[in-house]
């Protein structure tokens, strides 16, 4: 853990994703996981997004992925966990990520 919460290792990690949607739908990011078998937690709570990345941090799975304006079009922010860095990445290249 660190002083925002826990760390969960991708071993024993109730899902491998944490996906939030920022003021924009990540349904389809969401089906495209499923349908790749990940397991995923869905954020798409009416809070701001700095509840929703508290709240994510706080809860500690491995992988955030962030779909908003802000990331672009066809794109999603992709930061693990244990990593204060985040990067923007195309929603193709995220599932394959994690296949």
């Amino acid at each position: 853990n660190d002083d925002k919460g826990i760390i969960w290792p991708e071993s024993v990690s109730p899902y491998r994703v944490h996906l939030l949607s920022i003021n924009k739908s990540a349904d389809s990011v969401y089906n495209q996981l499923k349908k790749g078998g990940v397991d995923v937690l869905y954020d798409d709570r009416d809070i701001s997004a700095g509840e929703k990345f508290a709240d994510a941090d706080l809860v500690g799975i491995p992988v955030r992925l962030v779909v908003s304006a802000k990331a672009g079009e066809g794109k999603v922010e992709w930061k693990n966990r244990s990593s204060a860095e985040a990067e923007v990445i195309d929603q193709k290249e995220a599932v394959r990520r994690l296949d």
